[in-house]
């Protein structure tokens, strides 16, 4: 599946759009549509650095930890 391709090439570090195209051989449009689909879900987080957006797995609150069980 697609989707998962996109969030395991993050795994390892943020990346551009143009580096997730390449690891996982998707087009860069179709990466940008999942990526703003798990933005969405709150999965993803994208930051800016040296003029270019990069995208990584968004990191968990110890809060949102700790109600995941409630």
């Amino acid at each position: 599946m697609k989707n998962v391709k996109v969030l395991e090439a993050l795994n390892d570090g943020p990346k551009t759009i143009e580096k997730i195209a390449e690891k996982t051989g998707i087009k860069p449009m179709e990466v940008r549509r999942y990526l703003l689909r798990f933005l969405e879900q709150g999965k993803v987080e994208s930051y800016q650095k040296e003029g270019k957006l990069f995208w990584k797995i968004r990191e968990k609150s110890e809060e949102e930890e700790e109600f995941k069980y409630v």
